[in-house]
């Protein structure tokens, strides 16, 4: 994407992003962020003007994250955030939207001042030039605080020592992290309301059969008795987003290969040269993933590194993967 911009008055900022080629603007995300169906996302405007592509987001009676930092930070305040921020990756990944393309800087992550909530702006767009960089931003903002001198700050070196040990990161071991930090109580509060937020949306979705006096209902079908038992429900695999198509494409087998040879292939790409016959295999093992390039010609890269060729290396919920000029999104 292009520089990034704000416009400031008396009462409001505006944040603009003038796209460049080859971004064009992704019409299902855009539409999931101007109808509210993320409510933690800043709603953004688009303006077509000939050859150039316009993304705005105004803010109002919110500080950014730089603002709200401005002072002695305490271990509940810093964590809060943070926690806050996963919530925000976890929906967007939820929702099948492009995590890197959440404009996470200091700048342009605000809070409200009153309720403490955290809003996030994302550009709705394929092909960016310029993605986030998810894990580089929270092993960054430590160093962009001053803590409070009066609590015990070994939570800072904990949270600090997750980055510089393998494995990767990874969005869902981070959280943990943070949860572990946050202490017990925080931490099950934390969680509870995230359960809140589930059963309502479960609810939303769900419709129950009548329940009678002496009867139980539970999901599923009914037997014979009369009585609802619960039903079988199909098991969930994780996923690719093609970049260039939004296609999903479930990794439903242990050893998923992704090539041009229909024969052999579990995903079968045919409008694409540059792809080999049995381009690279998605292996799954104890519920961790692996990616192995077959010897491909134009090679294979995770998080834009070419990989070592008949190497596993892991990858997890949002990590990009091209394999020689295609791009996917590999998600949990």
């Amino acid at each position: 994407m292009g520089k990034t911009i704000v416009e400031k008055s008396k009462t409001k900022s505006v944040v603009i992003n003038k796209l460049v080629h080859p971004e064009i603007i992704n019409d299902r995300e855009l539409k999931a962020i101007i109808t509210g169906m993320l409510p933690s996302l800043i709603p953004v405007n688009a303006k077509y003007r000939k050859k150039r592509v316009t993304l705005s987001a105004s803010v109002e009676g919110l500080l950014s994250l730089r603002e709200y930092f401005n002072g002695i930070v305490d271990r509940k305040m810093f964590l809060e955030v943070i926690a806050q921020l996963i919530t925000v990756i976890k929906e967007c990944e939820k929702n099948i939207m492009n995590i890197k393309n959440l404009l996470f800087h200091v700048d342009y992550i605000f809070i409200d001042p009153d309720t403490k909530k955290v809003q996030c702006i994302f550009w709705p767009i394929l092909n960016n030039q310029h993605p986030a960089s998810i894990a580089g931003f929270f092993k960054d903002l430590p160093y962009r605080v001053v803590f409070s001198k009066d609590e015990d700050n070994d939570y800072v070196s904990t949270y600090l020592h997750y980055f510089s040990s393998p494995p990767p990161f990874s969005i869902y071991s981070f959280e943990k992290v943070i949860h572990e930090l946050m202490g017990k109580t925080e931490s099950k509060l934390y969680m509870e309301q995230q359960s809140s937020t589930r059963e309502q949306n479960y609810s939303e979705t769900t419709v129950l059969g009548t329940e009678e006096a002496g009867e139980t209902t539970v999901l599923g079908f009914e037997d014979e008795d009369g009585t609802t038992v619960l039903g079988f429900q199909e098991p969930t695999f994780p996923y690719l987003i093609r970049e260039s198509t939004q296609e999903k494409v479930s990794v439903n087998k242990p050893s998923f290969r992704i090539g041009k040879e229909k024969r052999y292939c579990d995903l079968f790409i045919s409008d694409n040269t540059a792809i080999s016959r049995s381009h690279a295999d998605i292996l799954t093992k104890d519920n961790r993933y692996f990616i192995i390039d077959n010897n491909s010609t134009n090679k294979t890269y995770v998080d834009g590194r070419v990989i070592p060729v008949r190497e596993e290396v892991e990858i997890f919920s949002g990590t990009k993967i091209k394999l020689a000029n295609e791009e996917f999104v590999f998600y949990l």
